[in-house]
């Protein structure tokens, strides 16, 4: 938040709004940061220009697809998924997991997966 001119989150669950809000109440980075409580599939996207994330499995597909096809398009962005659901988006053809995911997010985007976690 530090860096940002603004850091705009969607968070569902409203426990976790509270803790985020709570952790920057009376730092210079409160005014920098907007919470939006809601489903992020459903919730209209302001603009951005970077976008990280630690994406549920139930939402993995349906946030790609909105995210690649949000406009203006966006700078760059760092998610965290599930193993199997990376390996499906970074496929190349003829391999196994090579499927639409694969196709339509390679089309539109740079695929590269960055580490694994746990």
């Amino acid at each position: 938040c530090e860096q940002a001119k603004s850091v705009v989150a969607i968070e569902y669950d409203n426990r976790m709004v509270r803790e985020v809000l709570k952790r920057v109440e009376g730092t210079p980075n409160e005014h920098k940061l907007q919470v939006i409580q809601g489903d992020a599939i459903k919730t209209a996207w302001p603009f951005f220009d970077l976008c990280v994330a630690n994406v549920p499995y139930q939402i993995s597909s349906p946030l790609v697809f909105k995210l690649l096809s949000h406009r203006p398009m966006f700078r760059c962005a760092v998610m965290m998924f599930q193993e199997e659901f990376a390996l499906r988006l970074s496929a190349k053809p003829g391999e196994a997991l090579y499927c639409r995911l694969s196709v339509n997010t390679q089309l539109l985007a740079k695929v590269d997966q960055l580490m694994k976690v746990g």
